[in-house]
């Protein structure tokens, strides 16, 4: 599974009262006569201990400097105002000129910085409608000339990243016009998607950089709904049985739809333009969408791709390249076009997954081209470069204000222990001014169970498994413990009644395997909206709600993929808390509908109907095991994988799964929890309580 490591570096940035949190300009500090230094701007991580050497001269450097919102705390008690039921503002959005009037940066401003980079040898490459920066491209030369730093190359998560060797400066006749510069760091390039195959065993299949991802398939035997098969393993029980759940091969659309009561309801998501963002763009999207949905029994999506003015075309760093989010890009679509079938999609695309990436983001803000955003992105941790903050939390303050509800993933790490070595949120979900979306564990079932099956069934439009007729048996937190399971010549798994001999390779829970993220932030004070509801905590709590996420009962996405006979559509299980927030966002596109006009940012929506009591969430609970008749106390699955991630030619390996590890912070528990937030959206009452 994709993880990134890297040193926390936590930093409070509020602005007065709990219910505003502005990235506000940078306050300058002393610096050389006549400049300003700008507060963050050198990486933790630039230290000397890790410089190797200086950046070459003539390499090229793409960055942005950003202006920050005039009145930036009338910015956010507007964006807060219009997304708080009760207020007299309430749904009363501002379209992007008016805001753009209100509190965009002022032409003179992005002249003098224009101004400024040109005279240092730029050329200007972009700068969007509402002046939320100008970005340029030069050479390292040129930006140590410019900002007054030396860049060096340093040795940083396991690779090497060009930095500052001080804080950056500016002219002092730019200090209050300029609030941060992107760019002149790399940590950007450690962005990452929040997807994972699970797979665990050290053989997870990398990507062809460039082309179609290397093919994957789940291993079988593998179940059509959760509890379908069943193994014995009379020689490692497992929290008080010995007969285990094999883990399904992938929920499909109809199944999910099931899980959160969609078949409930009429609307689809008709007339909503859900947006997603990604690095890159799969040459195969829209004909692997198609196919998905002529499999699924979904209408032919539609579905819409464009890269954003500015973005730049040419690689600085080797860490991302194309190929590597082919399947992020197609898991978003499809699992969007699961719960909102109806709706539009729209993918944005960056060159890569770095600097620019913001600039998708904020082009989809600022055109207002869709209603929702979903972005399944993000940093491990809160150790963040000072202009990402910034740029993306006002952004995501000028979507609130003008009706775009942001939807992101809360990470796949868990509580980021085995990475920081104590609890910690990762950004982008930690800003209070986006929904973050954890993940569960689910286990869907039929209402009356089907007969004589088989795994073909599975991409039979006409197949109970493609139609209406299921619903939740339980959720429960994603937070996976893996146990390899030791094979042995008596294992018996060709067919029922399936059974495994051998024993638990390691005591109960196993390692660590991926969970959703979540706990308190130290980046951002808890906002109003969240203390009432669920009392005061001493920062932002993460995540707000959650949505399927676990690999081992993930959703089944199908790609163009590259295999050993060659290269053509297949289907395979995922998951991670990029399936979630795309799921969620969905969902939210489906709210829009029935509530007959854009929400906006709901997380004040959510709270206020958590608090209000009522059925419009599942309360995920880990006390909901107790007594079910397959496991008690913990819930957990059999998962076989092919060791070569094709077939059972290359052979097989077993592992037990744990589906809530009981060594992490994150449990799900009654109410709401860092685990899954206020729970899972439930069906028509979801609906009737987020739209009044």
């Amino acid at each position: 599974m994709r993880t990134s490591t890297r040193t926390l570096r936590a930093a409070a940035v509020t602005a007065g009262a709990a219910l505003l949190f502005v990235a506000a300009a940078a306050t300058p500090a002393a610096a050389a006569s006549g400049r300003s230094a700008l507060p963050g701007s050198q990486p933790a991580w630039a230290n000397a201990k890790a410089l190797r050497s200086a950046a070459p001269a003539t390499d090229t450097v793409d960055l942005r400097v950003y202006l920050p919102w005039q009145n930036a705390s009338a910015a956010a008690q507007t964006a807060l105002a219009v997304s708080t039921p009760g207020s007299s503002s309430y749904r009363k959005f501002l379209t992007p000129q008016a805001f753009r009037q209100q509190f965009a940066p002022s032409q003179s401003s992005v002249v003098a910085v224009q101004q400024f980079l040109r005279s240092a040898g730029f050329t200007i490459v972009d700068t969007p409608s509402n002046n939320r920066y100008v970005s340029a491209e030069g050479t390292v030369a040129q930006a140590q000339n410019a900002f007054g730093v030396t860049l060096g190359e340093y040795s940083a998560y396991g690779t090497t990243l060009r930095a500052p060797e001080s804080a950056v400066t500016v002219p002092a006749s730019l200090a209050g016009i300029v609030e941060s510069v992107a760019g002149l760091d790399q940590g950007a390039s450690l962005i990452q998607p929040t997807s994972t195959d699970g797979y665990g065993n050290g053989n997870s299949p990398k990507q062809n950089h460039g082309a179609p991802s290397v093919g994957f398939r789940a291993g079988q035997p593998c179940s059509l709904w959760y509890g379908e098969k069943t193994v014995a393993m009379p020689n490692a029980p497992a929290y008080g049985t010995s007969t285990k759940p094999i883990a399904p091969c992938g929920y499909t659309p109809a199944q999910v739809r099931g899980l959160y009561g969609l078949d409930q309801v009429a609307a689809n998501g008709s007339g909503q333009t859900v947006a997603f963002v990604g690095a890159n763009a799969s040459p195969t999207l829209v004909q692997d969408v198609t196919k998905y949905s002529s499999l699924h029994n979904l209408p032919a999506p539609k579905i819409t791709q464009l890269v954003a003015p500015g973005v730049y075309k040419h690689p600085d760093t080797p860490q991302q390249v194309p190929g590597d989010y082919y399947g992020e890009e197609t898991l978003d679509a499809e699992a969007i076009h699961t719960t909102a079938p109806g709706a539009d999609l729209l993918y944005v695309a960056s060159a890569n997954a770095r600097q620019d990436f913001d600039a998708s983001v904020n082009h989809i803000v600022d055109k207002h081209l869709a209603s929702i955003l979903s972005i399944s992105y993000g940093f491990a941790g809160e150790a963040v470069p000072q202009g990402f903050v910034n740029s993306l939390n006002n952004t995501f303050i000028e979507a609130a204000a003008t009706g775009v509800g942001v939807f992101v993933s809360s990470g796949d790490s868990g509580d980021e222990v085995g990475s920081f070595g104590t609890p910690t949120v990762d950004f982008y979900a930690d800003s209070p001014w986006v929904t973050a979306v954890g993940g569960s564990s689910a286990s869907v079932v039929p209402t009356a169970a089907p007969s004589g099956l088989s795994y073909s069934a599975i991409d039979d439009p006409a197949s109970p498994l493609n139609n209406t007729g299921w619903k939740r048996s339980f959720e429960v937190g994603w937070e996976t413990g893996l146990d390899a399971v030791n094979p042995t010549a008596t294992d018996h798994m060709s067919g029922a009644p399936y059974e495994l001999d051998g024993t638990l390779a390691s005591p109960l829970p196993g390692t660590f395997n991926g969970g959703g993220g979540g706990g308190v932030s130290r980046l951002f004070a808890q906002p109003a909206y969240q203390a009432a509801a669920v009392g005061a905590a001493s920062g932002r709590l993460v995540p707000d709600i959650s949505a399927l996420a676990d690999p081992n009962t993930g959703l089944l996405v199908g790609q163009t993929q590259t295999f050993s006979n060659g290269t053509y559509y297949d289907e395979y299980r995922i998951g991670g808390t990029s399936v979630a927030a795309p799921l969620t966002a969905g969902i939210a596109a489906v709210a829009n509908q029935v509530a007959g006009a854009p929400l906006g940012f709901l997380n004040p929506r959510i709270y206020a109907a958590y608090a209000a009591g009522g059925s419009a969430f599942y309360d995920v609970d880990q006390a909901d095991m107790f007594g079910t008749t397959v496991q008690s106390p913990l819930p957990s699955v059999l998962r076989v994988n092919y060791v070569d991630s094709e077939s059972a030619a290359g052979g097989l390996s077993y592992s037990l799964r744990t589906q809530e590890e009981p060594n992490q912070t994150l449990h799900s528990t009654k109410g709401y929890d860092t685990a899954t937030g206020v729970g899972t959206p439930n069906g028509a009452a979801f609906f009737a309580g987020i739209t009044k």
